[in-house]
């Protein structure tokens, strides 16, 4: 619960055995996928258990706060492949779950390549 409020990412099912860390994590190249709109009965065990079918997931985070326009529950899921987070993305993205429409997009660590991404693609999803 403390590693919960300090914002740590959180494995649902810890796949790497060993002492390895955080420098596999770099040197396996990890990708990752936003996913916004998750319905409040959906938590990080059924959220790896949904995204499993695109590929190997490595582990998953869901933030116990909210978006701040939409309120909405988001979360990030982490692929060991780029393929699978492209599949995720297809796949995912728009599929109604529990009364709640999925949106999946690959996630941005940069917060200046995010702001950029936004002005060149201003696409605004409402319900």
């Amino acid at each position: 619960m403390e590693q919960q409020r300090k914002g740590g990412w959180i494995p649902a099912v810890n796949q790497w055995k060993g002492g390895r860390g955080k420098g596999m994590e770099a040197s396996h190249g990890l990708f990752s996928v936003f996913v916004d709109h998750i319905p409040s009965k959906m938590d990080a065990k059924s959220l790896f258990k949904f995204f499993s079918k695109f590929g190997i997931v490595k582990d998953v985070f869901i933030p116990s706060k909210r978006r701040v326009v939409s309120h909405s529950r988001f979360g990030f899921v982490r692929f060991d492949c780029n393929v699978a987070t492209d599949i995720a993305i297809q796949k995912a993205n728009g599929l109604l779950v529990d009364d709640k429409v999925l949106e999946v997009k690959a996630a941005t660590l940069d917060r200046r390549k995010r702001e950029e991404h936004n002005r060149r693609n201003p696409e605004v999803m409402k319900q």
